[in-house]
């Protein structure tokens, strides 16, 4: 029937989803699209040639990793906006793993580059393929926030040096900076006035001119100022010779040791690239009311990491400015990727107009793009909101600050993971009465109007899922009640609308505070279990143990429980 995909186009439009968008390609949308692919080139190509300098490897490698990584996205990513390619951050972690295990060796270290690159995408592909786009969720928002500041500040300081025309040994975000304030007897001076001139320029011209290709016009600019003046002869280092068209991958003296040492990292690499690129992707959906498909975007950014690996890149992800700018210059569909992708490829026919690019030119291009990226605001909303979130931001700010990305990667899963287990431990919870209608219940702290149903009664609520980091909150919490309470209770009702899970730790705890207060003469009742909760208490024996008679699916009904068995209390 006509309008309806037969089954056998289902996978291929699942896994492949440029043959959902291309054969419902409207020609109203082919101008728009050339004119993004176009005016995404003009961004992508000194982006891309400034961030290959951050993952330590030759200008020509980030146009290496740009030019095919758009394509393998076109092709199987579910956002028809999204654009891949090296950023900044991913550059960083990239340098930072591989450089340990390079041992000073340029060929050896462009090896390791490449490889982590394709170690990364298989990592992507294969959690794809497990339907596993939930781990995203192992970085909180704060987090991630946090670390894209620090890792913008951290890349920002590291390129200083260029400016200044010197060396530094590297080292901690302080540290490099003490580095350059030390050798200000060294500034080349000349170097200084193309890398500073070069960045006033580039936010002169996004003020100014913002339809103009900022970072593409000062590249051009720099490039003839160099040749005309000679400024190699005045001391500022160039480019220097670019080899022309594509360099196919090479892993010659790699091995099945370099996987093993590279696997912390590209995980490290293949979380951070996932979490960012979704963050994007939704974002973006959101605001086009387009759904992404979370397993589908990792074997996407997979194929987009192998595909850079093809041509001895370097680890890529998506970028929230690039495809910023394509959307806004008109940009439907991954089409104006892949016109993008051709036109870095005919950038790499014409490395020869590269040679007299001054590094502090790519250094003032590298600050200009992550100063972008170092946003305050979002912290002061968390300040106001949350002090929670706001620590955690902080702590993944400074954990790169301090220790670099590849540490401050680690730094945000731990915390992140730390800040749900302490969440989930000290849940909220609640001794619930009910209003003067008799029809509605609450939190008898929280609204006043509620009042117990009788003091021989307590109705506790507990507002999590009821598993090992938390049971003990909630027997302590019922233990408490019981013993405080005067005069001594005869019954209590659990709510259990909130607990949404439980797991075995909390069942034994339950069992031995069913126990306990059996004991004691109390009789424990629960009300509002859900379906897999109860579920779970009919295989692990609680469900015998508490008796099918107790269980109610409201508290009204265990409420008129109560009373029925105990009329002279009410």
């Amino acid at each position: 029937m006509a309008g309806y995909a037969r089954d056998d186009e289902k996978p291929l439009k699942k896994y492949l989803p440029i043959f959902a968008w291309l054969p419902a390609y409207r020609r109203s949308w082919l101008a728009g699209d050339i004119t993004a692919g176009f005016t995404s080139w003009a961004a992508t190509v000194p982006i891309a040639m400034a961030f290959a300098g951050i993952a330590g490897v030759p200008v020509q490698y980030g146009l290496y990793a740009a030019c095919l990584s758009l394509v393998a996205y076109a092709v199987f990513g579910t956002s028809r906006y999204l654009q891949v390619g090296p950023t900044a951050a991913i550059a960083a972690v990239s340098a930072a793993t591989v450089t340990s295990l390079a041992g000073g060796d340029a060929q050896r270290y462009i090896t390791l580059t490449t490889l982590l690159a394709i170690v990364v995408g298989v990592i992507l592909i294969l959690a794809g393929l497990l339907r596993a786009g939930f781990i995203a969720k192992l970085l909180a928002r704060p987090v991630l926030e946090g670390y894209i500041v620090g890792a913008a500040i951290f890349i920002a300081v590291g390129q200083v040096h260029k400016l200044f025309g010197i060396q530094t040994s590297g080292g901690n975000t302080f540290a490099e900076f003490a580095d350059v304030l030390r050798q200000a007897g060294s500034w080349s001076w000349t170097t200084l006035a193309v890398g500073a001139g070069g960045l006033l320029l580039l936010y002169a011209l996004q003020k100014l001119v913002p339809k103009l290709p900022a970072a593409l016009t000062v590249l051009a600019l720099s490039i003839v100022l160099a040749y005309a003046l000679d400024l190699a002869a005045h001391g500022v280092a160039l480019v220097g010779e670019v080899p022309r068209g594509l360099a196919w991958i090479s892993l010659s003296g790699a091995g099945a040791r370099d996987v093993v040492d590279l696997l912390p990292g590209a995980l490290g690499l293949a979380l951070l690239a996932f979490a960012e690129s979704l963050a994007i992707a939704r974002a973006l959906a959101g605001k086009r009311r387009r759904e992404v498909e979370a397993s589908q975007e990792m074997i996407a950014l997979g194929a987009a990491n192998l595909a850079s690996g093809l041509l001895q890149g370097f680890a890529v992800d998506a970028s929230f400015s690039r495809t910023a700018i394509g959307e806004q210059a008109g940009g439907r569909t991954q089409l104006t990727s892949l016109i993008c992708s051709a036109l870095v490829f005919l950038t790499l026919l014409l490395t020869w107009t590269l040679k007299y690019l001054p590094q502090a030119t790519l250094g003032a291009i590298v600050i200009f793009a992550v100063g972008r990226l170092i946003v305050l605001k979002p912290f002061a909303r968390l300040r106001r909101a949350s002090r929670a979130d706001y620590a955690l931001a902080l702590g993944s700010l400074f954990g790169v600050l301090v220790f670099g990305v590849m540490v401050g990667i680690l730094i945000g899963v731990v915390i992140s993971l730390a800040g749900l287990i302490l969440r989930t431990s000290r849940p909220h919870s609640a001794v619930l009465g009910v209003d003067g209608s008799g029809t509605r219940h609450g939190d008898i702290e929280e609204r006043p109007e509620c009042k117990p149903y009788s003091p021989y009664l307590i109705i506790y609520r507990f507002d999590a899922p009821l598993i090992f980091s938390n049971v003990d909150e909630f027997t302590s919490d019922i233990e408490r009640l019981v013993e405080d309470a005067d005069p001594k209770p005869r019954t209590v009702i659990v709510d259990c609308e909130m607990i949404y899970e439980m797991d075995t730790t909390a069942s034994d705890e339950f069992t031995a505070l069913y126990a306990a207060l059996d004991e004691d003469g109390v009789e424990l009742l629960i009300a509002r279990v859900h379906a897999s909760v109860r579920a779970f208490m009919l295989r692990d024996g609680i469900t015998d143990m508490v008796g099918e008679g107790n269980i109610f699916y409201t508290v009204r009904d265990a409420v008129r429980a109560f009373r029925e068995r105990h009329p002279d209390l009410c």
